[in-house]
């Protein structure tokens, strides 16, 4: 296949270079022993981090589509992780929301091969990124992963306005780099967020499906491995 000649890449970050499951599992298990959770909440660490993700997972999707609000996710998270596990809501350490979102930015573990695809594309391409995170904690991520160098622009849903998948934030995007749309391709693990998006915004697109999952969505690319990239690029 002959390569398509692309000057900008839109990366994703969580998920597609930050490993936000590994990260967050790590805090996850910190707080755990550290706020003795066994005892309060009678629950196993296990079981603490997979009912994490499955309400996380929920919280965002709502967030995403305008549905919740960023200040209603980060205060009702927790709450309903412990009432999922069956523990008190007495049990809930009154500090432990903003101690996950203080710890977990500074982890610094990224996906496999992210530096050294970064290292090839960066010299070819202009990278930047587009993220439904918060700006008060993606540029820490950014910074404690060893990522902030290889990016030009940052665009956030608070800076432009909109949350993938919506269009908007993509054409905000398009027109901060002053380039056109057939110069950009969009990478990132979220059928919805990111395929979806940058397919209403007319752009071309990689489907980083590193959890192998089913489907019948038509996208541009597919790989599971960063690796494969240069297959690609």
């Amino acid at each position: 296949m002959t390569k398509k000649q692309y000057k900008h890449i839109f990366f994703d970050l969580d998920h597609t270079l930050w490993d936000f499951d590994k990260n967050s599992a790590e805090v996850l298990q910190e707080l755990y022993i550290r706020h003795q959770l066994a005892e309060r909440g009678g629950f196993m660490a296990d079981a603490f981090v997979q009912t994490f993700h499955e309400v996380n997972e929920h919280l965002w999707s709502l967030y995403s589509v305008g549905k919740l609000d960023s200040k209603h996710l980060r205060k009702k998270r927790f709450g309903m992780i412990f009432s999922r596990l069956g523990a008190e809501a007495s049990a809930l350490p009154e500090t432990l929301a903003d101690e996950y979102l203080q710890l977990c930015p500074t982890k610094p573990h990224v996906l496999p091969y992210t530096f050294e695809i970064l290292d090839y594309l960066k010299s070819r391409y202009v990278l930047h990124i587009v993220t439904n995170g918060f700006d008060d904690v993606q540029a820490i991520k950014m910074n404690s992963a060893g990522l902030t160098g290889y990016f030009v622009e940052i665009i956030t849903s608070n800076r432009s306005g909109y949350k993938k998948p919506h269009r908007k934030i993509f054409d905000f995007a398009v027109e901060i780099i002053r380039a056109s749309r057939e110069d950009c391709i969009m990478i990132g693990d979220n059928l919805e967020a990111d395929i979806a998006g940058a397919k209403n915004a007319g752009l071309d697109h990689i489907f980083f499906n590193h959890k192998r999952l089913q489907h019948n969505e038509q996208v541009t690319y597919e790989i599971n491995c960063l690796s494969q990239l240069i297959t690609i690029l």
